[in-house]
């Protein structure tokens, strides 16, 4: 496997390409990874934290390996094939999208296309390809796609050039595997990933893929998932740092391209492959200076070695084998040996490492680690299959056959669980009979039983082959050590996050220090998270986990942009029925005031109420900041949406445009508390702008800032020209705007907590996880019965945001509330491109950018909610709406990737909020606002001396709930 390469252009390679203007000679084929690590060049891109990064796991996975080609940005280096001529360079932390040189990465379709397939396998590894066999020669017409350029996934690797030598017996399988598959007219594609899903209208499954830059949406009469695995990190100080690799994409680098990693290499880690790459490493022509494996040595585990033997002895004899080759190799094999840290400035220098004897260190220009393998279930997750917990991790809950709880989705191989390429081949056959017999087609009776004995027994080999190297969890790293990779989150930050929150589940944790919220979708640090979140969870009986989200890819924003007819104001939806989440019971609990829901109108009428002395609780059924509160985009409105006024508006707009005050000084409120608690909540008040296109629009614009400067909003109608003096991202297409210097936005994921923090230390106690079922009238109050018993409150303050109706008809009061699941999307963090909040007169449209670089995308598009938990969530055809008005709007967005999605239950009422003692029900107090994060302080605030019996600072007569009930029958 040793590879003669070219080191210069006259040397006669077929490729020649740039890397930051450096000419190279490369391989054609190869990926731009290899031809990179092979000039010697480690480093491709920076890290959030401006740290170098480079190829990491070879998979696609971690993203660390992006680069700019062509002009476009965000392409992984390992899945990106050499072509002649490219010109490569590299990525650096937040491109700058308003950069002539940079491409869009796609053109914004008029339709995405769709069509329907009998069998669709995702995923061409053992697994998926064993799947379409078997299918196909049975008579399904069988679709495989697959995001690598060619099929074969991680076990069935094939060498992309004849440089790369003979290949071995395991490539020699998979390329008879491949061919047998194309010779059954199984449609393979390759470079195609899918990034969403949902049922529509009928329930028809209905798959979201990108393939070159293109979208399309499959729907599959049946679904095979078959993604394999991704491995785990062994997060080390230094494990961040060019060179490091994961022992899958080390052996990508060798057995596809003939590339080593580096020159002088340390594997370490915990598994039999670690053993069987250092051999590949050698062979190509590395130092392997020792192999050091967690696990004991075999040699004490007498029992565990015998069972393995005996599961399959010609297996066992191959590890062994290795074993051997390593001693004759003179490669060391240290057992009961850990990974401590790995050392360099921009690259790797020298790993230290502990064995039974003490510390070593070893001078390394690369360090190879393997750590074990998690499923990539996201999908089926995001389709809402049943799952179970199985040693920590989320597992599908399948048959024997692949079938899960969803009749037309089959899971198969790794997807489901880790065991092996061997045992993935024997569940995709026997997935593609089960589906041929629900199909009442002919199948072969006797390979089935094959398959069924080649499945346990390759099972048993794989249960006594982890068995045998059990291995204690890594130590605890430094606290200074990332954890999330993608979002530079450091176990400290964790750590912290825990000490000082009220809450510790995963969500919570999530927004609190971004981990999770990366290109790599938390799935290297979900697991970190998981953990630490299971230690402050566990008393209550809480399994966390984090929600799997559309896209489930980064995917280039132009090419889901489809245009989508507008409509007015928000759409109603149900809402959820949930069961309530387990918890410990409550002790005897009785309090002045009692607050339904742990928003942020909640909790800042908790903070005041406090302040005024009030012995106060908070009622939240989940966890504080979890439902619309934390999930809103973070604007804070002063002037109306272009839905709040006109023809399109709730009651006219009447209800909105009264609010117009609260909005204005619940924004100062916001800054004011800022400064006195002394948090960063990220407050930015640099304006928002409303474009118009037309003259109709500006015709508009006029009305509406007429309104809104009446209501004492400063607000006023630009040309063009100062338009694109204050934002050039802009486009050009825009006659004008209006302006309103007092908007701006806020990090709703810290501000909240801020809220919070302020409102216990304050004295106002937090009950999470507690559902109020029931509400009954007492002499002296009302009893609150929750499913972890009765709460006694003289007066009760209903936040429950889009539930709110629900607490008032618990006491036969119409409250009328309604929920809107809206969606939000966010993109990669770029350079500075858009100052203002911008909205749009005509479209459904909100954006503006993070502080962090995240471009914010909303607007008021409908979601869906989650067919399993029944969260809110994206839903494909909003998606592509709401990109298609952010893009024309902001063209240079079509240079980016969206990379994170969610949704949230916002609430419909008229415009306006619901504020006040309720006319029927004395000690009764509504505190529901749509606009609410803008609205949440100022709302807090006269909600608190409502209750307190002191003169609120507004006339609330407005907005009481008397008001649906004038001129009522």
């Amino acid at each position: 496997m040793r590879v003669v390469r070219p080191t210069s252009v006259r040397d006669g390679a077929i490729a020649t390409v740039t890397f930051d203007g450096r000419p190279l000679a490369a391989v054609p084929g190869e990926s731009v990874a290899a031809a990179l690590v092979a000039a010697g060049i480690r480093a491709q891109s920076q890290g959030r934290d401006g740290s170098s990064r480079g190829h990491y796991c070879g998979m696609g996975v971690c993203h660390d390996c992006l680069v700019m080609v062509n002009g476009s940005a965000g392409q992984r280096a390992c899945l990106t094939r050499i072509v002649d001529g490219q010109r490569i360079e590299t990525q650096p932390a937040r491109p700058d999208l308003l950069d002539p040189a940079l491409a869009d990465l796609a053109e914004p379709p008029i339709a995405i296309p769709e069509e329907a397939v009998d069998m669709l396998v995702v995923g061409a590894g053992p697994a998926g390809l064993a799947a379409a066999e078997t299918a196909a020669s049975h008579g399904i017409r069988v679709v495989v796609i697959d995001e690598r350029p060619a099929p074969g996934g991680q076990y069935f690797k094939q060498g992309a050039h004849p440089a790369t030598g003979e290949p071995d017996r395991q490539m020699r399988e998979g390329a008879h595997l491949v061919s047998r598959v194309r010779g059954l007219g199984v449609v393979l594609r390759e470079q195609t990933f899918v990034w969403g899903a949902e049922r529509d209208a009928v329930g028809r499954l209905v798959l979201a893929t990108v393939a070159n830059g293109r979208a399309g949406r499959i729907a599959p009469r049946v679904l095979v998932v078959a993604t394999g695995a991704f491995e785990t990190p062994l997060a080390v100080p230094g494990w961040t740092l060019p060179g490091v690799t994961t022992t899958g994409g080390a052996q990508t680098l060798i057995r596809s391209y003939g590339v080593p990693i580096g020159h002088r290499v340390l594997v370490a880690g915990n598994g039999p492959l670690n053993i069987q790459v250092a051999l590949e490493l050698k062979k190509a022509g590395a130092d392997v200076v020792a192999v050091l494996e967690r696990a004991p040595s075999p040699s004490s585990r007498r029992r565990e070695a015998t069972r393995l033997i005996a599961a399959h002895p010609a297996l066992a004899l191959r590890g062994l084998e290795q074993m051997a080759r390593l001693a004759r190799q003179r490669i060391e094999l240290l057992w009961g040996a850990s990974l401590l840290r790995i050392e360099g400035e921009s690259q790797v220098e020298a790993a230290i490492f502990s064995t039974a004897e003490g510390e070593r260190r070893v001078a390394v220009d690369a360090v190879v680690v393997g750590n074990g393998f998690a499923s990539a279930n996201e999908l089926p997750r995001l389709l809402g299959c049943a799952h179970r917990e199985a040693d920590g991790r989320l597992e599908v809950a399948r048959d024997e056959n692949g079938a899960t709880s969803l009749e037309d989705v089959f899971v198969v191989g790794e997807a489901g669980r880790f065991a092996g390429a061997h045992v993935a081949m024997a569940q995709g056959r026997l997935a593609a009979r089960e589906i041929a017999r629900r199909q009442n087609l002919e199948g072969a009776k006797g390979d089935e039983r094959a398959d069924r004995r080649r499945l346990a027994r390759h099972e048993r080999f794989q249960a006594a082959l982890w068995s045998l190297f059990a291995a204690d969890e890594p130590s605890r790293p430094a606290p200074q050590t990332l954890a999330c990779r993608c979002e530079a989150v450091s176990f400290e930050m964790i750590e912290r996050a825990l000490r000082g929150s009220a809450h510790g589940d995963m969500a919570s944790l999530k927004r609190l220090t971004r981990a999770g919220m990366g290109r790599c979708q938390g799935r290297y640090c979900g697991p970190v998270l998981a953990q630490l979140a299971a230690r402050d969870s566990q008393a209550r009986a809480v399994a966390p986990k984090l929600a799997a989200q559309m896209p489930l890819r980064p995917v280039p924003l132009a090419a889901l942009a489809v245009e989508k007819p507008e409509w007015g104001g928000h759409r109603r939806a149900h809402l959820p029925d949930r069961p309530a989440p387990p918890s410990e019971r409550l002790p005897p609990t009785r309090v002045g005031t009692l607050i339904i829901g742990g928003g942020i109108a909640g909790l800042a009428t908790a903070l005041f109420l406090a302040r005024a002395g009030e012995d106060v609780a908070i009622a939240e059924r989940n966890v504080a900041n979890s439902g619309a509160s934390g999930g809103n985009a973070g604007s804070l409105h002063a002037q109306l949406l272009s839905f709040d006024y006109g023809a399109r508006a709730e009651a006219g707009g009447g209800p909105a445009a009264r609010t117009l005050p609260l909005q204005r000084d619940s924004i100062d409120l916001w800054r004011s508390l800022e400064a006195e608690l002394g948090r960063d909540f990220e407050i930015k008040v640099s304006g928002g702008l409303m474009v118009a296109e037309t003259e109709e629009h500006l015709r508009f614009l006029d009305a509406k800032t007429a309104l809104e400067r009446a209501q004492g909003i400063p607000s006023h109608v630009i040309g063009a020209a100062e338009l694109q003096l204050m934002e050039p991202a802009l486009s050009s297409r825009f006659l004008g705007a209006a302006f309103c210097p007092s908007e701006g936005k806020i990090n709703p994921l810290v501000a909240t907590e801020g809220i919070l923090a302020a409102a216990i230390a304050a004295g106002a106690k937090l009950l999470e996880r507690t559902e109020v079922c029931a509400i009954s009238r007492e002499t002296d109050g009302f009893t609150v019965q929750t499913q972890r018993g009765p709460v006694r409150a003289r007066r009760i303050v209903n936040a429950a945001g889009a539930f709110s109706s629900r607490i008032g008809a618990m006491l036969g009061l119409d409250v009328p509330v309604f929920g809107a699941p809206l969606q939000m999307v966010v993109t990669e963090a770029v350079a500075p491109l858009v100052s203002c909040l911008v909205a749009h007169a005509g479209r459904h449209l909100t954006l503006k950018q993070a502080a962090n670089g995240n471009v914010i995308i909303g607007g008021g598009w409908t979601a869906g909610l989650d067919p399993v938990d029944q969260h809110p969530r994206p839903l494909l055809a909003s998606l592509e709406g709401n990109l298609w008005v952010a893009q024309h709007v902001v063209p240079s967005l079509r240079k980016a990737h969206v990379i994170r999605s969610w949704a949230a239950m916002n609430i419909n009422i008229d415009g306006a909020p619901i504020l006040g003692e309720h006319p029927d029900a004395p000690g009764f107090f509504n505190a529901v606002t749509s606009n609410g994060y803008t609205l949440g302080p100022l709302v807090g605030r006269l909600t608190a001396d409502l209750v307190t019996g002191r003169a609120p600072s507004h006339d609330i007569a407005p907005f009481s709930v008397a008001r649906f009930s004038r001129g009522r029958p």
